[in-house]
């Protein structure tokens, strides 16, 4: 899986990563963790540039850093999470979609279909896709599909 910390307000430039605050809660020869509001990352020494002090005054355990990131590092990020004993497997909740209730699907649908100039009017959705091939010796072959989304 990969992933990208992205930072409001901060932009690469160049080859340098913006900084990453927060509290340094371990390090060791091979890792270096850091603990930010979302969760924990933990970087390999190798992949970490410098470690700075920040001004942060928190009342977080661990000393509050900036840590410079090498730009292609790998990272293991962690999150807390609430666990309830219930009769069914443990999973995570898929994110919550952003309409609600049967109204605010079809708002969001209309929305889409506008956005796509699809149109809205009954009795479309049919389509018809045929491909034709010939050949210089005569040969005629084809295909055709139909759909009725």
């Amino acid at each position: 899986m990969t992933d990208a910390i992205h930072f409001p307000g901060a932009a690469a430039t160049g080859d340098r990563v913006p900084a990453l605050q927060g509290m340094l809660v371990a390090q060791s020869e091979r890792d270096i963790t850091v603990r930010v509001a979302e969760g924990t990352w933990t970087f390999r020494r190798a992949d970490v540039l410098r470690v700075l002090e920040s001004d942060t005054t928190a009342a977080a355990p661990g000393r509050p850093v900036l840590v410079d990131i090498r730009p292609g590092a790998t990272a293991d990020f962690t999150r807390r999470l609430r666990i309830d004993v219930v009769d069914r497997p443990m999973t995570l909740a898929s994110p919550p979609s952003p309409a609600f209730g049967d109204d605010l699907l079809r708002e969001l649908t209309e929305s889409w279909a506008d956005e796509l100039q699809l149109l809205d009017a009954p009795g479309t959705g049919a389509t018809f896709t045929y491909c034709q091939t010939k050949s210089q010796a005569g040969s005629d072959d084809g295909i055709n599909c139909d759909s009725l989304d």
